[in-house]
């Protein structure tokens, strides 16, 4: 995802709140940029958010919502690997978590400290979430198939 189409859609959260955006809901701009798997209630959420407060509060949850989807599929996976698959899982997993932790690092310095740019940061780490626990939930399904 671009820098630019991140920070419309957290921008979209923000004018969305002060009723700036009247055609597209505050969901509908950021589904069009979110991965599968990101929840009905999520949207919902930052649908009736009022303000950058209750944006947060929907992003936290979305977050351990998605945290928490990302452990279930990993501790799933790990309890069907062998030996020589569970060190890959988790060489891989280790890669995964630098890549989450410098690409935060990296937006947090590009977007600066404004209140729109903590929200963009951390729904960019939400879709990250998302996007390795729909890869994890993948792995899951080929390993349950053999």
């Amino acid at each position: 995802m671009t820098p630019v189409k991140t920070f419309a859609i957290a921008a979209a959260l923000v004018l969305h709140a002060a009723g700036a955006i009247a055609a597209a809901s505050t969901s509908d701009v950021i589904k069009r940029q979110a991965p599968r798997g990101i929840t009905p209630t999520f949207y919902a959420c930052v649908d009736k958010a009022q303000g950058a407060t209750d944006q947060g509060a929907c992003l936290d949850a979305e977050k351990k919502t998605q945290d928490a989807r990302l452990n279930t599929a990993y501790k799933a996976l790990m309890g069907k690997l062998s030996d020589k698959e569970k060190e890959s899982l988790k060489s891989a997993e280790n890669a995964w978590l630098d890549y989450r932790t410098k690409s935060g690092n990296l937006e947090s310095a590009v977007y600066g400290d404004e209140p729109v740019a903590d929200l963009t940061v951390t729904q960019n780490d939400i879709f990250r979430l998302c996007d390795r626990a729909n890869v994890l939930e993948k792995y899951l399904t080929v390993v349950n198939d053999r």
